[in-house]
């Protein structure tokens, strides 16, 4: 049994443990203290016999104190705010306990052959072990208590964590409505219009929707992937916006690199949203993708018929909420988004940190700590 299950476990091996435990710790504290003055003999064979028959006599009503506080009063009356009803309770334990603590009294004092007490003092023990029963009661609601309010603040810590995760999926898986509606809108029309384009968006459409619904739910996703991907987007971006010239270059090796699912796809996506949502003009624009060692460089080149001072605000704008959000979703990956920019031409770069297979079996192994903390709370 570890300790966790020791404290926190609802099988019955373990509930029945942990109140053996508890009322062997009570038991002794409650019959040690009734040695007496340990200078006047802490280990003097009468003193220990008159505790133990201390704690025969006595004990009983403490073990009823605790149950009843515990499974009646506390969640019939007091959790539920019926705070007169739990005062009637109250009470009516307090008699109780002076009932039957006054016979245990007059066993006591049999046992331990005393007859010099007189009734008022009989009635004094009897009300002091009374009082000790109740706050064996207290002791025990308050254990209860905390163990219940340390369940429940991990609950939430769980529920949480699992919120934060779930919105940091949306966020990350998240399709700009408008390319869906778009895309799907350019393949009715050319549907319609008998267009032997159509087939290629559907099927790379189905392609790219296949990856963000079934395979970017894992940390790190290899990089060939991600980059299919992207090369199934831009496909339907040229064939979507024709009035726009769009190429895409790939250069590097691939092979053992891994990255955060959606990282690159969603920038583009981004990005595109912003540049082609201005009708006016024409832009040419072209991708560049290099990968050498551990970097993956992404470079958008954008090519305006005009000048493009009154594009500049707007790209700005872009790269600082973009950066922003690369770094609040992408913290490892050390992304750097820039813009350069001369007249009627600007660049976007990304620089993308990327990871290996080591990385890739070391988040493995933290994901199972993970689950296993999870299922530990």
């Amino acid at each position: 049994m570890t300790k966790h299950d020791f404290i926190f476990s609802n099988k019955i091996s373990d509930r029945v443990t942990r109140h053996l435990v508890f009322w062997i710790v009570f038991g002794l504290t409650f019959t040690i203290q009734s040695f007496g003055d340990p200078l006047g003999g802490f280990f003097n064979k009468d003193l220990i016999l008159r505790a133990l028959e201390s704690a025969i006599c006595f004990l009983p009503f403490c073990i009823i104190s605790v149950y009843v506080i515990s499974y009646v009063l506390f969640p019939l009356f007091l959790k539920k705010k019926k705070y007169a009803a739990f005062i009637a309770g109250f009470l009516l334990l307090v008699a109780w306990g002076v009932w039957i603590n006054y016979y245990a009294t007059v066993l006591f004092f049999k046992l331990t052959a005393i007859h010099t007490f007189t009734r008022e003092q009989k009635l004094m023990v009897d009300y002091n072990f009374v009082w000790s029963a109740i706050v064996a009661g207290g002791v025990a609601l308050g254990i209860k208590l905390a163990k219940n309010w340390y369940q429940q603040q991990n609950e939430n810590l769980l529920l949480a964590k699992q919120k934060a995760t779930t919105e940091l999926k949306l966020l990350k898986t998240r399709i700009h409505p408008d390319f869906l509606f778009g895309t799907l809108d350019d393949i009715y029309k050319k549907i319609n219009s008998g267009s032997q384009k159509s087939p290629l968006m559907i099927m790379k459409l189905s392609e790219m929707l296949s990856y963000l619904l079934y395979e970017s739910d894992e940390d790190l996703v290899p990089l060939e992937r991600e980059l299919a991907a992207t090369n199934d987007f831009i496909s339907i971006s040229k064939l979507a916006i024709a009035d726009h010239p769009i190429s895409l270059k790939m250069i590097g090796n691939t092979n053992d690199k891994f990255i955060a699912p959606l990282l690159l796809l969603t920038t583009l996506q981004n990005s595109f949203s912003i540049l082609f949502a201005d009708k006016t003009g024409k832009l040419k624009t072209g991708v560049t993708i290099s990968v050498e060692d551990t970097l993956l460089m992404v470079s958008l080149s954008l090519e305006y018929e005009n000048k493009i001072s009154h594009h500049l605000k707007l790209l700005k704008s872009f790269v600082e909420t973009e950066q922003r959000r690369l770094n609040l979703l992408y913290p490892e990956n050390n992304c750097v988004l820039g813009l350069s920019h001369h007249e009627n031409h600007a660049e976007l770069n990304l620089i993308i940190s990327l990871n290996s297979k080591d990385v890739l079996a070391e988040n493995s192994s933290g994901d199972i700590l993970k689950k296993e903390f999870y299922e530990a709370v």
